[in-house]
């Protein structure tokens, strides 16, 4: 690792033949100093370590001078001492306003103060809120918004600097823009009737690079997929903003600007998945999140997440474009089933999962352009009626809580990022075999919803009992729940044994409905569309919240800490009751949350259900 101090110029005057001591008095401990005494001068030294990054005070010392502390921080090979600004460029209309932010590259020795103003530019956009931000070692990781306002109309660009002493200025540029005519959008029933699909660009490049490998029938079925509209995961403070926090992915407005540019005579949907409540995924380690409940987190996901996001949303407010808000998947469902872990114990005896959703659903329902979708699991962890029923009953809870009660959630989405069949079409909970229910069977354990349309039924008919209103809406995510290739089962089975009658009879390739980590033979589901189901008019969409490809997860290993045991394809999955299952995680691959899983992506389309054309 290369040293780097990124100190203030000072000068101080030094009588000749006076010695200066340096040392790191605070800080990483990893780092020493040089000291550069003046000429003739005795002086004392020691090396600087190079053995880890981090920051200190570094101290000079002198005999009858004042001792001056110089904040100084290691950074590694290749990078600066430099405020992280994001995005670097943004659009702003007059009238509204949008948000960037700030952070620091690295932990800091001591509160550092930041200090954001206009350099140059358009005057009528000025600083609206986060003039000054301070972080700490504790909260230094954290993207901070800083909110830009079009105070006047017109047109040009505008540089903001943030500035803070030790570091070199980071800046970003608004440019001021006329949008036309705007729209009073009315909040509708159902948002997907009418309206067309936004298609993710980062997905896209994602696919692309699958395609780049394919050739023939292959490469155009890929190129099919890669036109689907897919969810635009929200799962940390750095994925509003974009850029190097993100992969490089697109900021949230710059994807709203994309949405913006396909509305002008049609609504256009947009789906965001909210999805950075502290304490996280809290019986998962693939997909546990930066926040946690002891470090603040709640603070910070209202003030440094669900706040900026709602305030980029409402800028759009006036257009034609359709939010589509998937609201916390696994949240409330964990605080239904596994309070015997800690961190979900947390989480509910906080009340950080409750008060966090809650205002989530505040924020977002002002805006009247966007739609909550709240997450209930699938029929695989809520279908048994002693989840079911505490399930909605926490639903009810929750949302009685909220300003608008129960009219600030639009619906509810089932089997999200997971790979529960639609439907089984081959056989029904209650269908008998040998005297036997086929629920009964060791697969289903006495769940009496064995796929998601049966499960959503359901789940619709108990939610409008607890209090909620009969026009809710249920999204299903087909996005990796088809099941199809040449092992998916043509016909019912023969047999009159209920357990080899499922075996033989289920689409479901999973040993155990409990695996859920980027599962072997898989594949895409039923295409995106509205209204799929004319029957059951109150499913609004399928929808692919989960971009396909994208991996649910990695596991420990000698080279990493990281990662859940249950996407280790030689590991196993617990059902409860003692019996043990293989995870069925996709052999010879160890891919992160989040990453492009190439082989995965392949396996997917070569195994859609129906077929891709």
């Amino acid at each position: 690792m290369r040293p780097s101090f990124p100190i203030r110029t000072w000068r101080a005057r030094l009588w000749r033949g006076v010695a200066v001591t340096a040392a790191a008095a605070l800080g990483c401990a990893g780092m020493t100093a040089m000291a550069t005494a003046p000429a003739g001068a005795a002086s004392t030294a020691s090396p600087l370590k190079s053995a880890r990054s981090g920051a200190a005070d570094v101290t000079a010392q002198a005999t009858g001078n004042r001792d001056v502390a110089i904040p100084a921080t290691r950074y590694p090979s290749g990078t600066s001492a430099r405020l992280v600004v994001e995005p670097a460029s943004f659009a702003v209309a007059p009238g509204t306003s949008e948000v960037f932010a700030v952070s620091l590259p690295a932990a800091p020795a001591r509160d550092v103060r930041v200090t954001v103003r206009r350099t140059r530019g358009n005057t009528g956009l000025t600083v609206g809120a986060g003039a000054t931000l301070t972080f700490t070692r504790r909260n230094w990781k954290y993207p901070q918004p800083v909110t830009v306002t079009a105070d006047s109309p017109g047109n040009g660009r505008t540089t903001f600097t943030a500035t803070a002493a030790g570091y070199a200025p980071g800046s970003a540029t608004a440019d001021e823009y006329q949008t036309g005519a705007l729209v009073s959008p009315a909040h509708v029933v159902n948002p997907f009737a009418g309206a067309k699909w936004y298609v993710n660009p980062n997905f896209k490049a994602e696919v692309a690079t699958s395609v780049a490998g394919a050739s023939g029938t292959l490469a155009a079925r890929m190129n099919r997929v890669g036109n689907q509209p897919t969810g635009i995961w929200l799962d940390h403070i750095g994925a509003i903003y974009g850029g190097s926090d993100n992969s490089g992915r697109r900021s949230l407005e710059a994807q709203m600007q994309g949405a913006l540019r396909h509305a002008a005579r049609r609504p256009v949907l947009i789906p965001i998945v909210i999805y950075d409540l502290p304490n996280r995924d809290c019986a998962a380690l693939a997909s546990n999140g930066e926040l946690t409940i002891s470090n603040n987190g709640l603070r910070h996901y209202k003030q440094d997440y669900i706040n900026p996001i709602a305030q980029i949303l409402t800028s759009f407010s006036r257009t034609n474009i359709r939010v589509i808000a998937v609201i916390e998947p696994d949240s409330l469902p964990n605080l239904v089933t596994n309070l015997s872990d800690p961190k979900c114990a947390q989480a509910n005896s906080s009340g950080a999962y409750v008060d966090g959703v809650r205002y989530a659903l505040n924020k977002l329902h002002a805006i009247p352009n966007v739609y909550n979708y709240v997450d209930i699991a699938h029929s695989a962890w809520l279908g048994w009626p002693s989840n079911m029923n505490a399930a909605v009953s926490l639903y009810r809870s929750v949302t009685s809580g909220t300003t608008a009660g129960f009219q600030s959630v639009d619906g509810f989405i089932s089997d999200t990022a997971n790979y529960t069949p639609t439907t089984e079409p081959h056989m029904t909970a209650t269908q008998n075999i040998g005297y036997q229910p086929v629920d009964s069977a060791n697969f289903y354990q006495y769940d009496p919803y064995i796929d998601e349309r049966s499960y959503d039924k359901a789940m619709y008919s108990k939610l409008v009992a607890a209090g909620f209103p009969s026009t809710i809406g249920l999204l299903i995510d087909t996005s990796r729940n088809g099941w199809g290739g040449p092992n998916r089962p043509t016909r019912p089975s023969t047999s009159k044994v209920v357990n080899t009658f499922v075996d033989q009879s289920k689409i479901d390739e999973r040993p155990f409905r409990g695996d859920w980590c980027n599962q072997n033979d898989a594949g895409l589901g039923a295409f995106p569309r509205a209204n799929p189901v004319p029957a059951f008019r109150h499913l609004y969409a399928y929808v692919w919240i989960k971009p396909p490809g994208e991996s649910d997860g990695d596991y420990p290993t000698a080279t990493h800490a990281h990662g859940d045991p249950h996407c280790n394809p030689s590991g196993t999955v617990s059902d409860g009751n003692g019996q043990s299952y293989p995870a069925n995680s996709i052999p010879g691959h160890d891919v992160p949350a989040g990453h492009w899983f190439p082989a995965e992506f392949q396996m997917l389309v070569q195994n859609a259900y129906p077929p891709v054309p």
